[in-house]
């Protein structure tokens, strides 16, 4: 953003979190996030949008064997809702940059019972090869990117051709700006996202409403496929 205010120009620019500044962010918040989320309808939110987009037929993920990437995993409340809903057999590979949110969520995935693996590392540059995974999930990880068109690219580079990108966003709005002057993310809205989706090559594109509650006014559910 730029003013000019007489013979005075003055320029306002986003600075992002470095990947140092956000592990250690959400490694202080790791021994309260998921009772967070939970307190705040999002678990419950998670499960509801998993319902209804295998209640709409749109999801190729019902066979067992599944291999599922969540890109930002945090304490696991996507997967989990996931597991719960979808396939409970399904192998989870959580990625994210915090060391102290894989730890949590290898515990929870690890009582649920739930097939896993994490793995540490930047979202923008997935340590896997093409073509891995029979899905990638993703739920708000790709707001604090500086450049969410690299990241949606790895995704999209390690889906199998066909298979399904979800993906969960802070959504712009007087909530969502909140959000962002705390945590230092980005928002969007759903012409910003469809942009994005279509720019990395994914079609069929729909988004999901979630269920009544705080996550309908703070995110944005989408899903698309790779070609």
């Amino acid at each position: 953003m730029e003013w000019t205010i007489g013979w005075w120009q003055i320029s306002v620019q986003r600075i992002y979190p470095t990947n140092a500044q956000l592990s250690q962010t959400y490694n202080q918040a790791a021994s309260w996030w998921h009772q967070h989320l939970q307190f705040l309808g999002y678990s419950h939110a998670y499960r509801e949008l998993w319902r209804s987009l295998k209640n709409s037929n749109i999801l190729p993920l019902g066979q067992d064997k599944l291999t599922i990437c969540d890109c930002g995993i945090g304490t696991a409340a996507f997967s989990l809702a996931f597991a719960q809903i979808i396939n409970p057999k399904t192998q989870i590979t959580g990625v994210d940059i915090s060391s102290q949110m894989l730890q949590k969520a290898d515990q929870k995935l690890s009582v649920a019972n739930v097939p896993h693996r994490i793995c540490q590392s930047d979202v923008n540059t997935l340590p896997f090869a093409d073509r891995s995974f029979d899905g990638v999930i993703c739920a708000h990880t790709l707001e604090h990117l500086p450049d969410p068109i690299q990241g949606l690219q790895e995704m999209v580079r390690v889906l199998r051709p066909g298979a399904p990108l979800i993906l969960v966003v802070t959504q712009s709005g007087l909530l969502g700006w909140l959000i962002q002057w705390y945590w230092g993310n980005r928002c969007f809205n759903r012409e910003e996202l469809s942009k994005l989706i279509h720019e990395v090559g994914l079609t069929q594109l729909q988004f999901v409403p979630f269920p009544v509650g705080l996550a309908r006014f703070t995110s944005i559910a989408c899903i698309g496929f790779k070609r």
